[in-house]
């Protein structure tokens, strides 16, 4: 009888896609995935257009400065948009497994301190790097960091439009997404 209990247990826990104990201590990297796409955005874009700024601060002319942004900013969004790993990421969607309600999911704070990790912390280095040396290459490398955020809008909305046809929410593990 008890083993009977413990097994419909089992097979309700199971129906509510909940998670082992094992799991559940993974889960602490868990982000919601619209959050990790959007909440970057602003940021990127803000310090996008602070190296655009500091570029001609530094000296670069108007037109030159707005055609380095502007093609690192396309190149890298048609790039991006056209990758590899976008594709994996929706082949991934669907095979989302079932995440229990209780899992914890990260904060906003959080999620974008992720989000910054390795590229928007490491361009925005650089761009400062180069802006003493070669404002042209500051501004080029400040067009990157844009396309990288108009990239991040782009993929949120497409995780919006998904999640509201289906009524569900995409979540990012390290390793695989969840739905919930």
């Amino acid at each position: 009888m008890a083993a009977e209990a413990a097994g419909a247990a089992a097979g309700e826990t199971a129906a509510r896609g909940a998670t082992t104990d094992g799991d559940r201590e993974r889960a602490a990297g868990l982000f919601e995935a619209r959050a990790h796409a959007l909440l970057i955005v602003p940021v990127r874009l803000a310090l996008a257009l602070a190296g655009l700024a500091g570029a001609r601060l530094r000296g670069v002319s108007p037109g030159s400065s707005v055609e380095l942004f502007g093609f690192a900013a396309g190149l890298t969004l048609f790039l991006l948009l056209a990758s590899r790993r976008r594709r994996l990421f929706w082949h991934h969607v669907a095979d989302a497994v079932p995440l229990d309600p209780v899992v914890p999911v990260a904060g906003w704070a959080q999620t974008v301190a992720a989000a910054t990790y390795p590229s928007t912390i490491g361009l925005t280095i650089l761009t400062a790097i180069a802006l003493p040396i070669d404002a042209e290459l500051a501004a080029f490398l400040a067009g990157i960091l844009a396309g990288l955020g108009l990239s991040a809008l782009w993929w949120g909305l497409e995780i919006v439009t998904w999640e509201r046809q289906r009524g569900l929410r995409l979540f990012l593990g390290t390793k695989r997404v969840y739905v919930r």
